[in-house]
């Protein structure tokens, strides 16, 4: 278990701090952040799709025109999700064809004058009678075989089947178990106990899954206990029905995977690694992971402790409610024949996110991105609240842009002018200063943050000089700054490399 806080800080407020942290980073905790950029990623796909399938394209710029309450059904439904993915992974390729998303989504179409309030995804509506997962706190709903009518509803029902099967590995998996009131209670309880123990993380990755589902499946690794679908069943948390015997399990199971949903849904507008294949030894398992996935366990980790810190002091109403937490943590077996298995380390979730957290900072500067180094620092401050044997963050991502030599100006000679390619997609999400674009000639998605939105605008035939002047006017800092020069030379340099912009002599 992690290490007790200190006497000088109460381990209610040490859990409360964690719990307000793990939702403040604006580009991975705060899910209305997350869900606000999924948003514009999808309004911009949908429109980059329908330049590339002329058969498909009313529907998709329909689509993309919708209003975010009417488009959030759609980007969530875990078919019609899987089919965006799959789309822009072929146009990015340039095996596109036809959009399956454009297949899948004529007849679900919002219209102006349908209720957002009513509205429900076209998955859910398979669904009879509908269930909610857990009512107050989202709009999850409980997967059951679907019974669709109509033709439409039929092929959605064939490819929502085929996803879950997909997802299970099993191409003969039996169709999902029709849980009892009694499991649909528990999974309820769940909810509410993660809710009430973590009000904003708890409550926070509820909102990232859509559908939840029961079954069983038996593999060489034993009976399934919990999982998250990602691309091959988005929005989705499969669950055998056992860990839904009491609501402390089926909480740690709706963290566990609602975190990784969360976090799937945060990359998808923001990289954190330079080299995905990259891996990393981890001594509890054989063979090795890659640093995504170093990431991925370490995010799961560091939440997994918070809630048990929390469960841990948890108050009396909160035992009389749902009864008393586990008392010993469930120590996890390493895989046979690892080093962890000789030495008998790395069995409890402090132990392994201390070694994952060693992993992540003794990576070289520059294996991470800007937003990799970010979400370091976040994760592992976010540790230490419930684990003071944990690593020490480091800032490394200042360090890596403030060198210790003298800047030197760039190669981008002052020479010549500096021009937006057109035409371009963008959408604009100004409350987060980012500005998502893509030129019409590509199919590729550009993040970019408010310093180079703020170039990016001024590149409009200006020469580097000029743009220099202007940008140092609009950010209120001296023309003349080396950090004025930095910030342009830097942002200048991605945004050819992005090509989007041209800098002709």
């Amino acid at each position: 278990m992690p290490a007790s806080p200190s006497a000088a800080e109460p381990v209610t407020d040490m859990v409360a701090q964690a719990d307000t942290m793990l939702c403040a980073d604006r580009q991975f905790g705060d899910s209305a952040a997350i869900g606000e950029r999924n948003l514009a990623r999808f309004r911009l796909g949908l429109t980059m799709l329908a330049r590339h399938d002329g058969e498909a394209a009313d529907v998709l710029r329909t689509t993309a025109a919708a209003t975010d309450e009417h488009l959030r059904p759609l980007l969530y439904d875990p078919v019609l999700r899987n089919c965006f993915e799959v789309d822009l992974a072929r146009l990015e390729s340039g095996r596109l064809g036809h959009s399956s998303f454009g297949a899948y989504v004529s007849g679900y179409v919002p219209t102006p004058a349908a209720d957002p309030l009513s509205s429900t995804g076209p998955c859910e509506a398979l669904i009879r009678p509908h269930r909610s997962a857990w009512p107050g706190l989202g709009d999850a709903w409980v997967l059951t075989e679907p019974t669709p009518h109509g033709r439409s509803q039929e092929k959605l029902a064939g490819r929502l089947m085929d996803l879950y099967r997909g997802a299970l590995g099993d191409s003969r998996a039996a169709p999902p178990v029709d849980p009892a009131e009694s499991v649909r209670a528990v999974l309820r309880e769940g909810a509410e106990l993660l809710a009430t123990l973590l009000p904003a993380a708890g409550a926070g990755v509820l909102g990232h899954v859509t559908m939840v589902g029961f079954t069983h499946r038996e593999s060489e690794e034993g009976p399934l206990q919990s999982m998250s679908g990602g691309d091959p069943l988005p929005s989705t948390v499969l669950l055998a029905p056992e860990r839904c015997t009491s609501p402390w399990l089926a909480a740690e199971s709706l963290l566990h995977e609602g975190a990784h949903l969360k976090l799937f849904d945060a990359l998808r507008t923001g990289s954190v690694v330079r080299n995905a294949t990259e891996r990393v030894p981890i001594p509890w398992r054989i063979g090795s992971w890659t640093v995504i996935r170093v990431f991925v366990a370490l995010h799961f980790y560091v939440h997994l402790l918070v809630f048990r810190a929390a469960a841990a002091s948890a108050g009396e109403a909160v035992r009389e409610r749902f009864g008393p937490p586990p008392s010993v943590e469930d120590l996890d077996e390493p895989s046979p024949g690892t080093p962890a298995a000789h030495s008998g380390q790395y069995r409890t979730s402090a132990e392994r996110a201390r070694y994952l957290a060693e992993c992540v900072l003794s990576l070289p500067e520059q294996a991470l991105t800007e937003h990799g180094h970010r979400f370091a620092r976040w994760l592992l401050t976010a540790l230490r609240l419930v684990d003071d044997e944990a690593p020490q963050p480091q800032d490394r991502a200042e360090a890596t842009t403030r060198r210790a030599e003298p800047w030197q100006p760039q190669e981008n000679p002052s020479e010549g002018v500096l021009q937006r390619i057109t035409p371009v997609d963008a959408c604009a999400l100004p409350g987060l200063g980012q500005l998502v674009v893509s030129p019409t000639r590509s199919a590729r998605m550009h993040w970019l943050n408010a310093r180079s939105w703020t170039v990016y605008s001024l590149c409009d035939g200006r020469d580097l000089g000029s743009v220099r002047t202007a940008y140092a006017r609009a950010v209120d800092l001296p023309a003349d700054s080396e950090e004025v020069n930095r910030q342009v030379s830097d942002s200048v340099r991605r945004l050819v490399a992005a090509d989007l912009i041209t800098h002709d002599m």
